[in-house]
């Protein structure tokens, strides 16, 4: 084993395919040799130094995976080894780092060692700060895989609020000029998690600069992406196991606030209403209550309440005349869902289920409604409407024709789908 390793890590033979032999040859001496190997620990980390991270071109997927043996033998002292290389070529050349730099620490594993020193101290601002703003898309795209697989990494309050801070700040400070570069960071902290128990200090930090970005958007793109990742972090801050905390029921209260003046944005502005209707409020509510909400807690009472009445309203707006509604019936349809759903005090819903449900023109049921929903998240709505409908008692069969008709025409419908429309 020792002269095998000897050979493959000489300079004067420094090769991808050797990489591969070496991580090889590592994983089954740390098994049958393995004093071989940490007397060699320094060679073989100057070889992955050297021949991966310095690379011109990314190496092969396998040549790094296959080093994890190596990796986990040399543990916490990853960091101390590695960080300087990476973050010298994260300047020089971060397309072929960064995808190397993401499997390495797939490969050393965040259980192994605390990874939050060199997440907090070295990636994440030059992450967040210049590779978040290149031009180059796979230098983006890899960027925010690296930053989503660290994000929850911080395993103290202080730690995911001062990380939350760092990747959110470049976002806050207008240093993403381009649309495609806000995109991009809306979609990296919609998935940005804060480690077991400090989940809601990270979702504070991010909700809180993502709502200073609302009046700032109007392409579709940027708005769907950034009222996806404000949806994703308010579902966390209305968990069960945080909404009594003072700090998140003060960034609930500012988020219920926008949301209202959100609701109430002129027809002009539809996209964006309609972004915080579906997005914004109606997916994390949706999901709150199928992980069984309770509709007497303060958190309805006080927050969550105001929103249902407001997007009950616009429903029962919507019902008179559904093809009159600006911007389309979206924001209504996940009104209608939300009130049969979580039946807030203060609306009539039985009357509202009933004004939907009725004559020639159903808010629901009315071909030349459904026939008009065609982007994923007004079928989605539709359905949960026909769903909710259902539950209630609403027998009528023509709520199978909107099921049916989306069923077969909702973008990304599998046969799966149309089965489990049919079942319904």
């Amino acid at each position: 084993v020792g002269s095998m390793l000897d050979v493959l890590t000489a300079k004067a033979d420094e090769s991808e395919t050797n990489a591969v032999l070496l991580g090889n040859v590592v994983s089954a001496g740390v098994r049958v040799a393995k004093a071989a190997v940490v007397e060699r620990k320094t060679v073989i980390a100057d070889f992955i130094d050297r021949v991966l991270i310095s690379a011109k071109a990314t190496p092969s997927y396998s040549s790094v995976r296959d080093m994890q043996a190596f990796l986990e033998l040399i543990g916490s002292e990853f960091d101390q080894t590695f960080r300087p290389t990476i973050s010298r070529m994260l300047v020089r050349s971060p397309e072929a780092v960064l995808p190397t730099c993401l499997w390495l620490l797939q490969a050393v594993g965040r259980d192994n060692i605390d990874l939050a020193p060199m997440y907090l101290e070295a990636l994440a601002e030059p992450l967040a700060g210049t590779q978040l703003r290149s031009a180059n898309e796979s230098v983006r795209r890899a960027a925010a895989q690296l930053l989503a697989y660290l994000g929850d990494t911080p395993k103290t309050q202080e730690d995911a609020e001062r990380a939350a801070d760092i990747i959110t700040r470049p976002l806050t400070l207008g240093r993403y000029t381009q649309t495609e570069q806000r995109t991009a960071a809306y979609n990296l902290l919609s998935s940005v998690r804060a480690g077991p128990g400090n989940g809601w200090a990270s979702s504070a930090v991010i909700l809180t600069a993502l709502l200073k970005m609302t009046g700032k958007e109007t392409q579709e793109a940027p708005v769907n992406a950034l009222f996806a990742a404000i949806g994703a972090h308010f579902g966390v801050l209305i968990g069960q196991q945080n909404v009594e905390r003072a700090e998140c029921a003060a960034v609930i209260k500012t988020f219920v606030e926008a949301a209202q003046k959100g609701l109430a944005l002129p027809d002009r502005s539809a996209v964006v209403r309609q972004a915080w209707a579906a997005d914004a409020i109606g997916e994390p509510l949706w999901a709150w209550a199928d992980a069984g909400a309770d509709s007497e807690s303060p958190l309805v009472r006080d927050y969550v309440q105001p929103l249902l009445v407001t997007l009950a309203a616009i429903a029962e707006k919507a019902t008179a005349a559904p093809l009159a509604v600006g911007g389309g019936t979206l924001g209504a349809h996940v009104g209608l869902a939300l009130a049969l759903r979580l039946r807030p005090s203060g609306v009539d819903v039985d009357a509202l289920a009933k004004h939907a449900a009725n004559g020639d023109k159903s808010l629901v049921m009315w071909d030349k409604v459904f026939h008009k929903c065609s982007r994923r998240a007004e079928c989605v709505w539709l359905l949960r409407c026909a769903e909710a409908l259902f539950a209630s008692g609403c027998s009528d069969k023509r709520l199978a024709d909107p099921v049916m008709w989306i069923a077969c025409r909702m973008p990304g419908a599998t046969l799966e789908t149309v089965r489990a429309a049919i079942d319904a």
